[in-house]
């Protein structure tokens, strides 16, 4: 709590930089785990440690250290070495390599109260691999998803454990393995894949798994999940002559334009319609783009206009932005220019607030808060944003 501000980062993420769920992989696949091997790692952290994988079963050719789904990650070349301005950015937590204490720590020292914990695909890049025997990749699934759970058990009533999902998966062990980390576990959200090869996420083969969203009350959290190929950020890959500018455009682009084509797609293919109980989120994308992108889809639904005109396919029973003020959310970021924007065309409703701690390219933790706090929007709206609508998001498991 800051200021008589009760706080919830609605989307931090996991920091384990020494993929210690590989230890947790159960007996009957432990030894076609993946390998890693503890490094100093002499560019980016001048020493300090970090797990790099080796080659084995899920990977032959071992991934970049650090790669994203958009390839990027602790590799990418910077002005500053990580080194330099890490531990005066992070202090202790650095230091103590991101223990679940030292982030209880922070978040004391931050006024967080309560922190949502995103999978960091840096660490975990099996969720984006294909053309892997499937009953491995479901077991290193479960074993990150038990480790997610032992970490934030530090402090249950304050860190909140995010389940990971492979892109590559069969229907019936994406649902089997959701039910067990919301039921079992008490993760409060999934992390969205991509729609398996072949399927897009309105095929009826997805109907169990949204149907499972609505039976347990948890929400679908879109953090920049690519709903079709190609990625919208893949056209700056691999980069070349200009390296840097690549890297900027490619994040600034592909975040919020895989949001806005997932939230279209999840509107027009019917799928909110489908299953009106179901809540979704669209997490690390800025909220600036939200009433621009609900406005234009609403306008291309119009009977009168593009789908009603050209398409010989039912009307949507409701506008798209009436979907999305039933069952969605979107985050914004600390310091986000447009926020005011966003509240005074009434979505203040609907916005959560990240940090994105602890990356690399985050706010400052120390300002984070601060920044938020000293936008131009009312302190009712404040409160939505930091608390009240996060509530309303997680549900019940975060309330407690």
């Amino acid at each position: 709590m800051k200021n008589g501000f009760k706080v919830i980062d609605a989307d931090a993420h996991m920091q384990d930089i020494f993929a210690s769920w590989v230890e947790m992989v159960e007996p009957a696949y432990y030894d076609r785990r993946p390998r890693i091997q503890i490094l100093d790692d002499e560019n980016f952290h001048k020493g300090r440690r970090r797990a790099t994988f080796l080659p084995c079963e899920l990977f032959p050719e071992p991934p970049r250290r650090g790669s994203t789904i958009q390839g990027g990650g602790i590799n990418r070349e910077s002005r500053a070495a990580a080194s330099d301005f890490m531990p005066k950015k992070y202090g202790t937590s650095y230091d103590l390599e991101w223990t679940a204490e030292s982030r209880l720590t922070d978040m004391t020292e931050y006024g967080w109260d309560k922190q949502v914990c995103i999978p960091d695909l840096g660490s975990l890049p099996f969720l984006r691999i294909h053309d892997r025997d499937q009953g491995l990749l479901w077991a290193v699934t479960r074993a990150y998803n038990n480790w997610a759970r032992e970490f934030c058990d530090a402090d249950s009533k304050r860190l909140y454990a995010v389940a990971a999902l492979p892109d590559q998966h069969d229907i019936e062990g994406l649902v089997t393995e959701t039910r067990r980390a919301v039921q079992d576990l008490n993760h409060v959200t999934v992390m969205m894949p991509a729609p398996a090869a072949g399927l897009s996420w309105d095929n009826s083969e997805y109907d169990s798994f949204w149907a499972l969203a609505e039976e347990l009350d948890f929400p679908m959290s879109f953090h920049g999940a690519s709903s079709g190929k190609p990625h919208t950020a893949s056209r700056y890959q691999p980069r070349t002559a200009v390296p840097g500018q690549q890297v900027a455009l490619e994040h600034a682009a592909g975040f919020p334009f895989e949001n806005m084509l997932a939230l279209g797609h999840m509107v027009y293919m019917g799928v909110l319609d489908r299953f009106p109980r179901m809540r979704v989120s669209f997490l690390e994308g800025n909220a600036g783009w939200l009433p621009w992108w609900l406005s234009r889809l609403d306008d291309h639904a119009m009977e009168s206009r593009r789908q009603g005109m050209w398409f010989d396919a039912p009307l949507l029973s409701l506008q798209p932005s009436e979907y999305f003020r039933r069952q969605g959310f979107v985050a914004c970021d600390v310091d986000e220019g447009s926020l005011p924007g966003v509240m005074q065309l009434g979505w203040e409703d609907h916005v959560v607030w990240n940090t994105d701690y602890p990356h690399t390219d985050a706010p400052d933790p120390k300002s984070a808060l601060d920044a938020f706090l000293n936008q131009s929007i009312t302190d009712e709206q404040k409160r939505k944003v930091l608390w009240d609508n996060a509530i309303k998001l997680y549900g019940k498991r975060i309330q407690d």
